[in-house]
């Protein structure tokens, strides 16, 4: 899979979020002041989406039990789980919003 745009720019509004479904995944994209990114939209620890969840600087924050996860590598900040979730690259252009689902940023398995 290669970079493709999966969003109009436009739907995904400042502090906010956006899922597309995407090659068997539900990519939440979201922005931020830092930029568009794109996450699984389901928490590794309680397995809730993450649409609904606080946004705040590079962070999202799951709606659940509060658990945030770092947008640029999907790492969990806290204590309740160490299981990051799925960060891919992510770019905006001038055609929307384009995902590289091959493209992990996230800390994976050996």
């Amino acid at each position: 899979m290669a970079l493709e745009v999966i969003a109009s720019a436009k739907v995904v509004p400042p502090n906010g979020t956006f899922v597309v479904a995407h090659g068997g995944e539900q990519v939440l994209l979201v922005r931020t002041a830092f930029g568009v990114f794109a996450v699984e939209n389901r928490c590794s620890h309680a397995y809730q989406e993450l649409a609904e969840g606080k946004v705040r600087k590079i962070m999202i924050f799951c709606p659940l039990h509060g658990l945030g996860f770092d947008l640029r590598n999907g790492c969990p900040k806290g204590n309740l789980t160490d299981q990051p979730i799925k960060a891919w690259h992510c770019e905006e252009t001038d055609e929307g919003i384009a995902v590289d689902l091959d493209i992990r940023l996230d800390p994976q398995e050996d």
